[in-house]
């Protein structure tokens, strides 16, 4: 019998916590499982720096750490033996590095089996299926019980290597793509982040989200929370903007720069995460850089003695364009400028090109979204706050956000510098920005250093007034004036006396 009559659904009114039907449960998450295993893991690994010194040895070729890994998955799995074979020049395969062996395993019988029943019979093809993540097979071990061997894919042939885990129980819950996310990441991972914990559990949520798509919440909810606490450990580094005129050399401004405290390098761990996760992880990202780099400006200032209203130079603070459209973004604005911690007219937002305008409804075009976006800007511009395009001509539709929104600034990217026609391409971003006569943007190259293609001297004939990069002065915990000497210095390849620039790039700064 067919039934086609209409079916009455009863919804029940909105509330903020639903807890209408108590007796509904959600569908679990497959990923759930794992949670439990992946926290065993970091565990194990938290617990090895504290009985170990292997976070103070050098990790390239280490096989007491890749050794000392496997036996972590091989204790965390409650396998009997875990190992990784990897292929020579030759097509010959090798064992790389290997946990111990369980204790209740005579290992000549083991590994006898392990040769003849499981080794023997492995298709390669089937390992690097690119629609699976690795295979298994169950067996029978040698105290007549049913055991599987999982083998996952590490790295494709033709240097292949793979990770073979012995003993897992046949109805394992661990036999899942998942677990061979978890362990390939782990072990891959984890001789690349100097054996930090923290890290590596971030790098292993990241790849099951790139993966899957998605992870349970409370995966989620870790992987906030570690980002989070790796927020609080960056820096703040301040690189020159240098108003580029002969008679009239000076810093102009300045960008702040996000480090790590460790290397000094840029922490695009958190940069890439903010773009995984979306909008909650880039927005804590820009409140948290907002308020330490106008607060480390602040000191920065009294440290060089900048304290006059005349000596203060704007700083450039980096935001993702979604962020400036939410309510906590501005909030944090205005605090900062109530707190005055900055002035208005000293803090221009940094809009990168590298991301893409947020669009309002699925069926807006490009252009409306610019209009919705630049109404939104209103807001900040109320306040006397400025606006920079960041990284032109490498992101998304450039001319049409230069020209739609109106920048007080914008940045060439140093990409390109190294392009065939430069001197042509910057011209035309002087005539787009000249188009807006009553208030025409100033023009900032950024990455001028010893290896661009193109001199001082001509960029200044093509119209550039203003350049960042090392040539200028490096990223420093300080800010400061140009000495003599460097100004000089500046000053003769800008008149084209000279074309060297060695020598003061690397200069300790005169105040």
């Amino acid at each position: 019998m067919v039934y086609s009559g209409e079916v009455k659904i009863e919804t029940a009114p909105h509330t903020e916590n639903c807890n209408i039907h108590p007796q509904i449960s959600y569908l679990p998450n497959f990923l759930e499982p794992y949670e439990s295993f992946l926290k065993q893991l970091i565990n194990q690994l938290e617990d090895t720096l504290r009985i170990t010194d292997l976070a103070f040895k050098p990790l390239t070729d280490n096989s007491l750490l890749k050794n000392r890994i496997l036996e972590i998955i091989r204790e965390t799995s409650k396998a009997n033996f875990v190992f990784v074979l990897a292929q020579d020049s030759q097509d010959r395969w090798f064992v790389k590095s290997q946990s111990d062996l369980a204790v209740n395993q005579d290992r000549e019988i083991y590994v006898e089996n392990l040769k003849s029943q499981i080794l023997s019979n492995i298709c390669i093809q089937s390992v690097f299926n690119p629609a699976y993540r690795g295979i298994y097979h169950t067996h029978e071990d040698q105290n007549g019980n049913h055991s599987t061997v999982v083998i996952i894919p590490l790295i494709s042939p033709p240097t292949a290597e793979m990770m073979v885990v012995c003993g897992l129980r046949q109805n394992s819950h661990l036999l899942g793509d998942a677990y061979s996310r978890i362990v390939s990441t782990l072990y891959q991972v984890s001789q690349k982040l100097s054996f930090q914990p923290t890290l590596i559990e971030a790098a292993i949520i990241d790849d099951l989200k790139k993966y899957f798509g998605f992870v349970c919440a409370s995966l989620y909810e870790r992987r906030f929370q570690l980002f989070c606490e790796r927020l609080q450990k960056m820096v703040i580094y301040f690189e020159p903007i240098l108003h580029l005129d002969p008679e009239d050399l000076f810093i102009s401004g300045w960008e702040a720069l996000a480090r790590n405290p460790d290397s000094l390098t840029a922490p695009s761990d958190l940069f890439d995460a903010a773009q995984l996760w979306g909008s909650q992880f880039s927005l804590e990202l820009d409140q948290y850089f907002l308020r330490v780099a106008t607060q480390t400006y602040l000191e920065a200032r009294k440290k060089s003695k900048q304290a006059r209203a005349d000596d203060v130079k704007p700083l450039l603070v980096n935001v993702y364009p979604d962020s400036l459209i939410q309510k906590a973004y501005f909030e944090t604005v205005c605090q900062i400028l109530k707190e005055k911690v900055i002035q208005p007219r000293n803090l221009i937002l940094e809009i990168s090109e590298k991301s893409e305008l947020p669009m309002f409804s699925n069926d807006e075009s490009f252009e409306s979204s610019i209009k919705v976006f630049k109404k939104k800007l209103l807001e900040y511009i109320k306040l006397k706050i400025k606006f920079a395009i960041d990284d032109f001509g490498v992101g998304h539709a450039s001319v049409s956000r230069l020209v739609g929104l109106h920048p007080s600034h914008v940045k060439i990217d140093r990409e390109i510098l190294h392009h065939q026609h430069s001197d042509v391409i910057i011209r035309f971003v002087h005539e787009l920005v000249g188009t807006n006569t009553l208030n025409p943007s100033n023009v900032i190259v950024e990455g001028v250093d010893e290896t661009i293609p193109i001199s001082l001297h001509r960029l200044k004939e093509i119209g550039v007034s203003y350049i960042q990069g090392y040539i200028v002065g490096k990223p420093s915990p300080e800010i400061y004036r140009l000495s003599q000497e460097k100004a000089d210095f500046l000053k003769n390849l800008l008149l084209g006396k000279t074309t060297r620039i060695e020598g003061l790039i690397d200069t300790p700064h005169v105040f």
